[in-house]
Parts: C-alpha cells; sequence; structure tokens
C-alpha cells in the first residue's frame, strides 16, 4: 500500500501471501524457542528502547533520553533490548508510529524472569507508577510470540513453516553518520531461511549447482530495501532488475528471485513486484 500500513508474509512453493496484518498489532516479538530468552522490537513503526536505571516509580519522562534500536540483520545479541538477564534495567519502550503518522506512545518494561515455557513482565503506561503484570506463554511453532501493550499475546506470523519472505518497513541504520531511517524492503524468516544477492550472473543463467555453491546469509536483510532507489529527477522509485536474489528456504528449496516495479496498474507505490523461480 501507498502509505506501507501492511506487514505481509508470502510463501514461494504456494505463490501467495499467507497472511497480512496491520503493523500497529503488536509490539514486541519474544522469541520463543526453549532455551530463547531474546526480545525483538516491531521495527515497521520505529519503535526504540531506552534502558533506565531508575525504578517503574520514577520513571515518567521520555525527555533527553539515550535511545536504542534493533540491528536490521535480526541479530538476537544486537538487540535494542540486549541482555536483561545479566542487566538490570527498567525499559521504556517508544512504540513508534501508526501509518497515519500517530505516535503510539510510551510504555514502561520490567522483565523478571523466563523459562523454557514462558516469560513473566510488568508494564505499564510512562504516566503510571503502577504495574500490570504478565505471563506470557511461549507459542508453538513459531520463532516469535508477539504481544502488543494494548492487546496482550496476539496471532501475527504464520507458523514458521508456511513463509518465506516478509514485505515490510523496518528501520535501517546508517553509519555514515550515524542514523536511522524507516524504510519499506524484504525481510527474511528467522526459520532456518537463508539468502544471497548475485550481480554477476543472469537471472536465466542460474543454477541449482551456483545456489549450492553460494555463501547464504541468514541476515534477515539480506533482500533488504535497495532493490529499488528514488529518482528525484523523475519523481519515482526506479527498480534494478540486474539484481538477483538467491533464497533458500527452511524446507530446503533454492529460489532465485528478483524485483520488476514497485508500482500497481493505476501507478500507486509500495506494491512491490517480483518474479522467481525454484532451482
Amino acid at each position: 500500500e501507498q502509505d506501507y500500513r501492511n506487514q505481509l508474509f508470502f510463501d514461494f512453493e504456494t505463490n501467495r501471501v499467507v497472511s497480512s496484518n496491520l503493523k500497529t498489532e503488536w509490539d514486541l516479538g519474544f522469541e520463543s524457542s526453549s532455551e530463547g530468552f531474546h526480545l525483538f522490537l516491531n521495527s515497521a513503526k520505529g519503535m526504540a528502547v531506552h534502558q533506565s536505571t531508575l525504578s517503574f516509580e520514577e520513571l515518567i519522562s521520555e525527555e533527553e533520553l539515550e535511545w536504542r534500536w534493533d540491528a536490521p540483520s535480526g541479530n538476537p545479541d544486537s538487540t535494542a533490548i540486549g541482555d536483561w538477564i545479566t542487566d538490570d534495567y527498567l525499559y521504556l519502550i517508544d512504540r513508534g508510529y501508526a501509518h497515519t503518522g500517530e505516535h503510539q506512545g510510551y510504555y514502561k518494561l520490567n522483565l523478571i524472569s523466563g523459562n523454557e515455557h514462558e516469560y513473566f513482565f510488568q508494564y505499564g503506561e510512562l504516566s503510571e507508577t503502577n504495574s500490570t503484570p504478565f505471563t506470557l506463554t511461549k507459542a508453538e511453532f513459531h520463532s516469535l510470540t508477539y504481544f502488543s501493550f494494548e492487546s496482550g499475546v496476539v496471532t501475527i506470523a504464520p507458523e514458521d513453516d508456511q513463509w518465506d519472505l516478509m514485505f515490510t518497513q523496518y528501520i535501517h541504520l546508517f553509519s555514515d553518520p550515524p542514523s536511522q531511517y524507516i524504510v519499506s524492503g524484504v525481510l527474511l524468516n528467522r526459520y532456518e531461511t537463508s539468502a544471497i544477492i548475485t550481480t554477476d550472473l543472469e537471472f536465466s543463467e542460474i543454477t541449482f549447482e551456483d545456489a549450492q555453491n553460494a555463501a547464504l546469509s541468514y541476515d534477515l536483510n539480506t533482500i533488504g530495501y535497495d532493490w529499488k532507489w528514488y529518482d528525484f529527477d523523475a519523481g519515482a522509485y526506479t527498480v534494478n532488475s540486474s539484481l538477483t536474489y538467491l533464497v533458500r528456504t527452511s524446507e530446503g528449496y533454492f529460489y532465485e528471485m528478483r524485483f520488476t516495479d514497485f508500482y500497481n496498474e493505476v501507478g500507486e507505490k509500495g506494491f512491490p513486484k517480483f518474479e522467481f523461480q525454484q532451482l
């Protein structure tokens, strides 16, 4: 959509969008594996975290604070919340913005414990001095269990083996100068899905052996956003169709894909078109 309101989960094998949701439907993704303990932000909203040493009652203002963002690669060792088991912080969550531009507010989060089945934490709005306790049960067959400060546990992504790519906005962190910016692109399913970009082979020439020998990456943003760029002279986005992406799905199949357009039939942006084939 032109306003990038939705997150879409696409499956190569069935060539369809398996599910979609408004990006405002969730805030945090809790790692669901039995040994998992990491938390991920819904960066489609531009979410950020402040690590505070104040108590729940003392933290009442968001002004003049330092903020952290998740790495766009999805690396669990580079999350904004970090290792909450070792650290002793109260986390202030900036919930970011809806597609309308409306700010979603701030919530305080006190992570207390976690085990192979569940997490226990307390949360409340920035102005509140009393916290609400919550026990979150880890979802089976999902890499993440999704939580909304407004709705509690919510169903977002399909089961891990039912999808391959997520079309969404997310935060990209630029290094020169250091800055963060919300981009529109494609993220991999973090469940055993990997990919690589290739520019030295033609789309029609790539073989199964090429894919087998490629050094695939598990970084979620391997496909990312920069298969397109904004042409200020033309006042429109241009797609680079010479970029081919090789993707290995969680089921072990190899696909090649390339983007062909970023507009629909009536000229609205935010409708990426791509072609793919199984190798």
